[in-house]
């Protein structure tokens, strides 16, 4: 065999043949199957650092000082529970609220809007402050006239009077005690409770006299009350097109609404004998419709319409009234309208006989809730004795008149005594 061919022959026998037979090709290896899980199977020392990690979770949570917050220097954060007071306060929506509107009253807001970062929060369960050491003391003290309240119900007697007179103060304007004004000339006075019961009684006796709120309401401890009386006006404000062909347009009717509105938020001293009140009044009275002579485009009939233009005027007394004690009543003065809440109109269309001056005065009276209805059942069991009082002198026996005196003789009579007098 020559080497040509045993060549070939090798080539042959290399392609029909593989190069590695199949016995001796190694055991391919397969991976092994992985061991189960036990759930409950924790590494030593797992359980202590999985709760150590959860602490420092919780703690993270409640640190005071959020992430990225810039520290101010001499700040710092405060936090104050105010559970007991929410719950007093469970009627309303959002009863934390009054707690933030009377800490602006207490600091201001320069404090609180100002260069620096300030923050006030709070929830239903808790209020968080952020500020000086200074300012977090008058937030201390405004809380705890909340929280640490004596009464947390307060009953309020609410009076408000039109007056077309102002000489109710020729008799008791010396007993008057001025603790506010407002910008437009309005007056704020407290007084004793029977020199108010005096003046209310002389007014009754003026033709002029009306009384459009007298309420008697019970309010939570620092809570806002609103009383609003009112009377809708009815004008012609403009015209408006009805139609597209005819007439065309037409006189439009509009609305005002005439009104006085008292928002009152009482809040009690740290004794309770004296409460701290934020005021707000506001009267919008109109005086009258102009009317004025106005050219329209119509088809059919006269261009020439008439609309009216109101004159409307607006008083508004915002003031916070300090100490104001228990038992003594808050005279307000809201200024002089014409005619608030009255007929705009004089006798057959004429402005004679329109009103043209009327003051408004409000009357406030509080007392703690509890007070209030102990006096409540004081004065109706007084009532009951004096009625049997009264029973038990009709039933015994009348004594014998005094003779009359002789003719001629002059009867003697003593001075008019006034029992509103001291």
């Amino acid at each position: 065999m020559d080497r040509r061919t045993a060549l070939m022959l090798t080539t042959l026998l290399g392609a029909l043949a593989p190069s590695r037979l199949l016995g001796q090709e190694p055991k391919r290896r397969e991976p092994k199957p992985k061991p189960r899980e036990d759930p409950d199977f924790r590494p030593a020392g797992t359980a202590e650092a999985e709760a150590q990690a959860s602490r420092r979770t919780a703690l993270d949570a409640d640190e005071p000082q959020p992430a990225g917050f810039v520290n101010e220097p001499g700040f710092q954060w405060r936090s104050f529970p105010i559970t007991r007071y929410t719950q007093a306060a469970l009627e309303q929506k959002v009863p934390q609220k009054a707690i933030l509107d009377w800490i602006f009253r207490r600091t201001g807001t320069a404090d609180w809007h100002g260069e620096k970062t300030a923050v006030l929060t709070a929830s239903k369960t808790e209020l968080r402050a952020y500020n000086s050491p200074e300012v977090l003391d008058q937030v201390d003290s405004v809380v705890e006239r909340f929280t640490d309240a004596l009464e947390d119900v307060l009953s309020l007697h609410i009076q408000v009077v039109a007056a077309v007179d102002t000489r109710w103060r020729h008799a008791v304007y010396w007993r008057l005690e001025p603790v506010g004004s407002g910008p437009q000339g309005q007056q704020i006075w407290t007084l004793a409770m029977d020199d108010a019961a005096h003046v209310l009684a002389q007014m009754q006796m003026q033709q002029g006299f009306r009384r459009l709120v007298d309420q008697k309401v019970e309010v939570v401890n620092g809570q806002t009350l609103t009383v609003r009386t009112f009377e809708p006006r009815t004008y012609s404000g403009g015209i408006q097109r009805e139609s597209a062909a005819g007439t065309g347009f037409q006189p439009k009717a509009d609305k005002l609404e005439e009104s006085i509105v008292l928002r009152m938020s009482p809040l009690l001293t740290h004794e309770g004998d004296a409460a701290d009140a934020a005021v707000d009044l506001t009267v919008n009275s109109v005086q009258a419709f102009q009317r004025t002579k106005i050219i329209a485009p119509r088809e059919v009939g006269s261009s020439e319409m008439s609309i009216d233009v109101p004159v409307a005027y607006q008083t508004r007394l915002d003031q916070t009234i300090k100490n104001w004690p228990l038992g003594q009543t808050l005279l307000l003065s809201g200024g002089i309208h014409p005619g608030v809440i009255d007929k705009k109109g004089g006798w057959l269309g004429t402005p004679l006989g329109a009103p043209s001056s009327t003051e408004v005065l409000v009357f406030l009276d509080i007392a703690v809730a509890s007070r209030a209805k102990s006096s409540a059942r004081g004065d109706a069991a007084k009532t009951t004795l004096e009625g049997a009082d009264a029973d038990a002198e009709a039933d015994a026996p009348r004594p014998k008149s005094a003779k009359a005196p002789k003719a001629g003789s002059r009867a003697v009579r003593g001075p008019d005594l006034d029992p509103e007098d001291p």
